[in-house]
């Protein structure tokens, strides 16, 4: 680990892998608007109708909160895993563009859709399918790639045990903080839905 590196992480800066994740996010989702755009003729009008009669029957469906947030708790908790799993290789790096790229694509079909199906307030209602839980989700993520690449470039070992037992604080953490996001995703996002809906 060269002496730039170190400082920066005594300085607590933001890793630029970090930086790097948020600007693939964004390339993602540029991309994502872009492929929404080239199919839009073909898919639109069958994802206008499957979107109407979801939102129109929204209000009387009976799905159980704590469903919403188990289905929620484990889709992100694969993803944090791998992120563990893969900080045990030089491989890691590459899973977080991944990850950002398909994140960040898949939020832009979204929000391309919404705008296609509702013009400017297409905004309001993407907004209201990605909160409050990404409020939680995106900085937790950012921060558990953050303190993984502190953890790793400190590692001076380069033993995976060791390394495993510094990172299981990190991730008992990150178990507690998807929690939280699911739970804002399984309780309060139905409750914002169900207001897009009426």
């Amino acid at each position: 680990m060269n002496k730039t590196s170190t400082t920066n992480i005594r300085k607590r800066t933001m890793p630029r892998i970090c930086k790097t994740v948020i600007i693939f996010f964004f390339i993602g989702m540029l991309i994502g608007t872009l492929v929404g755009k080239l199919f839009n003729p073909i898919i639109l009008p069958v994802l206008k109708t499957i979107y109407s009669e979801t939102i129109s029957t929204l209000p009387s469906m009976d799905i159980p909160s704590d469903q919403i947030v188990l289905s929620s708790f484990s889709r992100n908790i694969k993803f944090v895993m791998l992120l563990f799993i893969f900080s045990m290789t030089d491989l890691w790096r590459y899973y977080c563009l991944v990850f950002s790229v398909y994140t960040g694509f898949s939020n832009g079909l979204l929000l391309y859709f919404n705008i296609s199906l509702y013009d400017f307030a297409g905004i309001a209602n993407y907004t209201c399918c990605i909160m409050p839980q990404y409020l939680v989700f995106v900085p937790a993520f950012l921060f558990i790639i953050m303190k993984l690449h502190r953890i790793n470039c400190l590692d001076e070992t380069k033993q995976k045990g060791k390394l495993l037992l510094k990172q299981f604080p990190l991730f008992l953490l990150s178990i507690l903080l998807i929690l939280i996001g699911s739970l804002a995703e399984g309780c309060i996002n139905p409750l914002l839905l169900m207001h897009l809906a009426n």
